[in-house]
């Protein structure tokens, strides 16, 4: 099989290990990890052949010669981003950089502006007829006052721009959401926050790599075990297939002729059985190695994509996957007898813990310092 040089550019972010940990087991790639950070843990991976500290700064130009300048001292083949930053700069000089090396599927500036938007999406998608909860802008304004009063309640407040259930709170009422605006301050929610309707069912996620709208390959899962922080995604997960999930998503990515990978937060209504979209995680996500435990390895494939390396869509296993402190807690309950659930090690981050025990461990130790949740 031909050798494959990647370079991940953003070696410090939180995901680069669940990234690289695609590559476990693949004897033809080689990874050479970029990183502000000159103590990631990317940097202690038994996956990192060669690790680059430099500060590269926001300034688009410099990055560019950065890259040039790897290219030339180390022959990589591939760009892999991980994070928003980087994809956003891949998509926008695009141009540039394909002059140099290849490119993973990334898209448009425009299109990643709109998904990461959760405003923008609810817009698009209802543009496009793409099935979502009813959704508004809280403007805070007559207009929004009206919208609010026709809306079922509970609902959901969420920022426009934030991931992993941060800042998400729930209100039953109209008046109870009213008596939270003259207390937070309207000042700070207006234009910020949307208002979304809570459906009745439960959440499904749809990973997908694609290319201008094409899917390439893709996962479905649905949460087994609740994560201790509210509207956090879930500690343990189990890959499904279920009908319509795929479809509605594909709408979606249709729609904005998408080219990248992502985690579509899906919801199944069984007020009237449809399936709906909630959001875009338009960056690698954070249940990643468990599309691995079923199968499908993204971060793989993506540079195959980039290199125009043909292969079929991958059929993926209904698998169960969980994460590293979830499995050591359930370990322990089923020791003292508490504990239910039966699981190998190899549906367990545990698994790459043992296989990259340093990196993983020194991932660990930082998360814990930050108050973050180690999964």
């Amino acid at each position: 099989m031909e050798k494959i040089s990647v370079l991940i550019p953003d070696g410090e972010s939180d995901f680069a290990l669940f990234v690289m940990h695609g590559f476990m087991g693949i004897p033809n790639v080689k990874l050479t990890v970029l990183s502000n950070n000159r103590w990631a843990p990317a940097r202690f991976s038994r996956q990192c052949h060669k690790f680059l500290h430099k500060q590269t700064g926001t300034d688009y130009q410099e990055r560019i010669e950065a890259i040039a300048q790897i290219v030339e001292e180390t022959n990589v083949d591939v760009l892999l981003p991980i994070e928003t930053d980087w994809i956003e700069f891949a998509g926008t000089m695009r141009q540039s950089l394909s002059q140099v090396l290849a490119v993973a599927p990334i898209p448009e500036p425009e299109t990643y502006r709109i998904v990461n938007n959760k405003w923008l999406l609810a817009q698009f998608m209802q543009e496009h007829q793409v099935p979502g909860p009813p959704t508004v802008l809280g403007t805070l304004d007559d207009d929004f006052e009206q919208q609010l009063h026709t809306m079922k309640f509970p609902v959901l407040t969420k920022p426009v721009t934030a991931w992993g259930g941060e800042g998400i709170r729930r209100f039953e009422s109209v008046a109870q959401l009213q008596a939270f605006l003259e207390e937070y301050g309207q000042e700070r929610f207006k234009n910020r926050y949307i208002v979304q309707s809570f459906l009745p069912g439960y959440v499904i996620g749809l990973n997908v790599l694609c290319q201008e709208g094409k899917t390439l390959a893709y996962t479905m899962q649905r949460g087994t075990i609740p994560n201790p922080q509210k509207w956090a995604a879930a500690a343990a997960i189990r890959f499904i297939k279920q009908e319509g999930v795929l479809e509605t998503g594909q709408r979606l990515l249709t729609a904005l002729n998408w080219s990248g990978f992502g985690n579509i937060d899906m919801f199944y209504d069984t007020s009237d059985g449809q399936v709906k979209i909630l959001e875009f995680n338009a960056r690698f996500w954070g249940s990643l190695r468990g599309s691995y435990v079923a199968g499908v390895r993204f971060p793989y494939l993506a540079c195959l994509a980039a290199l125009d390396i043909p292969f079929q869509v991958p059929e993926y296993e209904l698998a169960q996957y969980i994460h590293p402190k979830t499995a050591i807690k359930e370990r322990i309950s089923k020791l003292l007898g508490r504990g239910r659930r039966d699981f190998a090690l190899s549906e367990t981050g545990l698994k790459y813990l043992l296989n990259d025990p340093l990196a993983e461990t020194i991932r660990a130790f930082r998360q814990e310092l930050s108050s973050e949740q180690w999964q």
